[in-house]
């Protein structure tokens, strides 16, 4: 009996707590609802919270609608699942285009531009008014034809010798390229900080033709150079020519009239007396091989007396006429000797 009054107080036992068993259950229940609803509120929080990081900003979309007021960096709030935030790189941002780019300059002279970086940036403000309005505007809000287009107009507006001035044509080619985007986007909307050119020629056979142009260039010059040096040696030495001549001139004509005057003084002191003395030095000692008569009668020596030393010549150039005239004389002397004897002849 009371093993069988043990066996129904098991069995009540265990009937109790299968069937008392819904109660201990809702109990753990109850205490799970303020996990879940603060793992709700935690998790709205979290998508309620919008963190913008430094250089960029958001736009905001609401059901897909784009709000015109971007979200600037930093700490934010949106409506969860109704709202969306995407961001918007407003650092400096760099496109690089490679290939050539042919252009001319104001006098038409093809050129070639390569390697051209243009580095821009996008205004926080229009952030919003620029997602909303170009597609995929990381690679085409400053496009490889604008670029090229703005290239090309500045190479145009420069001369040839100013082409390829770096220092010129990256200005006007960014000035040209900012002007493009303010019509295209509007005003302080994209701006362009600078544009850098690698590298910009002319065609091969342009250069070429400068490379002849100042090779002749350079061959004029030395010529004309030389030309200068040789007239001023021609110069000089006509110069040099004139002043020996002129010298020359002076000499002779210092020469000349001293010798004037020597003559002159010279022919002052000569006198009948001077003249005999002269006759009387230059005598030899030879006696007279032929006689004169005078004026008077009488009977004078003939002496051929040279002027001087360089009269040698002419002394016996006239050595003939003087022979001629003493055989003539020898007669008139002999006719004279007769003529004398008779005389003393007579007179005694």
């Amino acid at each position: 009996m009371n093993k069988f009054f043990q066996k129904k107080q098991a069995f009540r036992q265990e009937d109790g707590n299968g069937s008392g068993g819904g109660r201990p259950a809702k109990r753990s229940f109850r205490f799970l609802w303020p996990i879940l609803i603060l793992a709700a509120v935690i998790f709205l929080l979290v998508n309620s919270i919008v963190i913008i990081p430094s250089g960029y900003t958001g736009v905001v979309t609401t059901f897909g609608q784009i709000q015109e007021r971007p979200m600037p960096n930093g700490f934010n709030w949106k409506i969860p699942f109704v709202q969306n935030v995407l961001q918007v790189n407003n650092k400096q941002q760099d496109i690089y285009i490679d290939g050539q780019i042919w252009s001319e300059a104001a006098d038409q002279t093809v050129v070639y531009i390569e390697g051209v970086t243009v580095t821009y940036q996008i205004s926080p403000d229009r952030s919003a008014w620029i997602y909303a309005n170009v597609s995929n505007y990381t690679d085409n809000l400053v496009s490889q034809t604008l670029v090229s287009s703005a290239l090309k107009v500045a190479a145009k507006s420069l001369a040839t010798e100013d082409v390829t001035n770096r220092g010129l044509i990256e200005p006007a080619a960014q000035e040209t390229l900012q002007q493009a985007l303010d019509e295209k986007y509007g005003e302080d909307t994209v701006r362009v900080i600078k544009v850098v050119i690698s590298n910009m020629d002319f065609e091969e056979r342009y250069n070429d033709a400068i490379e002849a142009r100042q090779l002749a260039i350079m061959e004029q010059e030395r010529q004309a150079i030389e030309n200068s040096t040789n007239l001023a040696k021609a110069e000089a030495e006509a110069e040099a020519a004139r002043i020996e001549a002129q010298g020359k001139a002076e000499a002779e004509t210092i020469l000349a009239q001293a010798k004037a005057d020597a003559n002159r003084i010279l022919s002052a002191s000569i006198t009948e007396q001077t003249q005999m003395q002269d006759i009387i030095e230059a005598w030899n000692g030879v006696l007279p091989s032929a006689l004169v008569t005078g004026e008077e009668g009488g009977l004078f020596p003939m002496f051929s007396i040279p002027l001087s030393p360089n009269d040698t010549s002419a002394g016996a150039d006239s050595a003939s006429p003087s022979l001629s005239n003493s055989s003539t004389g020898e007669a008139s002397s002999d006719n004279a000797a007769e003529g004398a004897e008779a005389d003393a002849a007579a007179a005694e």
